[in-house]
Parts: C-alpha cells; sequence; structure tokens
C-alpha cells in the first residue's frame, strides 16, 4: 500500500535561473557582467567538487563555489573573492527568482486530498529548503524534508531516502519517489527500495524507465500500482484517493 510520495525539489517542483540571480548581484556591486559570461564562468565552474565539499556548513559550500564562479569571471584576488563571494551567498535568495512548475501545487493538493504523506529529498542544505519552500508557495505540503546536511550524504546514497523515510513512518515499499535525475533520482530510490519514477517535462520519454512528462501524471501512475496490488492480492486502503501516495 502507497502511503506517500517523495520529491526532489530543484528542476522537479521549482527552477531558479541562477546565472540571471548571480549577475543582478554583482552588477549591485558595480561588476558588469554579460549574461552569458555568467553562463559561461558557472559551466567552467562545475569543476568544483561537490561530495568533497558538502560536509562543511552551508554557509562555507556556497562561499567556496562562489569563489571558484568569481575567478571564471576575472576576479583573482582571494581577499576580493573570498569577500564578494560571501555577499553572494547572503544575498542570493533576495534576489533569486523561484519558479513553480505550473502542474505543482493542484498536484500536491490533490495528493493531500488522499491523505498521502509528502516529503523532499534535495541535494541542497536543510537552509535552501527553508528559503525556497516560502518563496515558491509550497512550505504548507509537506510533512518532512531531508537536505544534504541532515544526514550528510547525498542523493544516491539510500542514507538521503531512507532519512526521510523515516521521518514519515513509512518503509521503503510504501513510498513512491519523483525527481528529474536518472542516476541520482531514480536509480538512487530504486536502490533504496523505493518506487522511483522520472519526471522529463522535455524531450522524449526514457524506455526503461517509469517516465512522467507531467507532475499530474502521477495519478495514472498511483492507479496502475494499485491496480497491480489487487491483482497480487495486497491490501489497499479505503483512505481517501485509494490509499496511494506520490517529492521536490
Amino acid at each position: 500500500m502507497i502511503k506517500a510520495v517523495l520529491f526532489d525539489l530543484g528542476n522537479t517542483l521549482v527552477y531558479m535561473k541562477p546565472e540571471e540571480t548571480l549577475q543582478k548581484i554583482l552588477k549591485s556591486y558595480g561588476i558588469v557582467k554579460s549574461l552569458g559570461e555568467v553562463k559561461q564562468a558557472m559551466v567552467k565552474a562545475q569543476e568544483f567538487d561537490i561530495e568533497k565539499h558538502c560536509h562543511l556548513p552551508a554557509h562555507e559550500f556556497y562561499t567556496q563555489w562562489n569563489m571558484l564562479e568569481l575567478k571564471h569571471l576575472g576576479i583573482t584576488d582571494k581577499a576580493e573573492a573570498r569577500k564578494l563571494a560571501e555577499e553572494v551567498n547572503f544575498q542570493w535568495f533576495d534576489f533569486a527568482k523561484i519558479y513553480v512548475y505550473t502542474d505543482v501545487k493542484k498536484t500536491l493538493q490533490r495528493l493531500k486530498q488522499r491523505g498521502l504523506k509528502l516529503g523532499l529529498v534535495t541535494g541542497g542544505y536543510e537552509e535552501d529548503i527553508e528559503k525556497i519552500l516560502p518563496k515558491a508557495g509550497l512550505e504548507r505540503f509537506f510533512d518532512a524534508s531531508v537536505g544534504v546536511n541532515t544526514t550528510g550524504k547525498r542523493k544516491p546514497h539510500p542514507k538521503a531516502f531512507k532519512s526521510a523515510l523515516k521521518r514519515l513512518g513509512i518503509k521503503p515499499h510504501e513510498a513512491i519517489f519523483i525527481g528529474d535525475d536518472l542516476a541520482a533520482d531514480y536509480l538512487g530510490a530504486e536502490k533504496a527500495g523505493l518506487i522511483p519514477v522520472l519526471i522529463k517535462r522535455e524531450g522524449s520519454p526514457a524506455s526503461d524507465v517509469r517516465t512522467i512528462k507531467r507532475l499530474d501524471e502521477i495519478f495514472e501512475v498511483l492507479d496502475e500500482i494499485k491496480s497491480w496490488q489487487v491483482v497480487m492480492g495486497c491490501p489497499t486502503s479505503s483512505n481517501g484517493g485509494g490509499g496511494l501516495k506520490a517529492q521536490g
């Protein structure tokens, strides 16, 4: 019986345009860079070793990442770069716009109406979740959330998923996980024992994995699981929408 749906957050429920955010912050300090220059610097800064640094507190993690981006923008003086990187970190969510996919709020509301628990497992920090959800108007929907500093492990490590399950009080086979990254979300959730669903909003759906193009297609998946449970003789819930459940 499905009791919960867990979600990835970024590019599953919400998205941002980080290059625009960084460009605006730099401009507020009199540093004018084209959007192309900022994008290029961010691409080059992908050399930042996330796994090596994710044990750091959020402030230090993002400061070091910002410093690398600034280096690729020609700001090479370490003292200057660090001071500016810290300011970028402090002001990020003052400048950042959070975009919510159009199908998200109605889908989450329908899932809650079915009596399902909702959770988040993200590669960001708990501090990020606390800032993003209110700006996106999504804070009322979730019963549990897990960031990288919750467990010290990032997806696809099973510990990230199991921490959320523990907070929700459910077992792995009682939960669906929805995310946009095949390795971190789909395969990670599958390894942890959850029922994985890949959301691929653009392009052709993957043929060898359970895929949806819109979040509200999760109800079709729930119906399929319910039918399978009936055939297999598994108990189903009489609660709300069949006891099935469908995180970001």
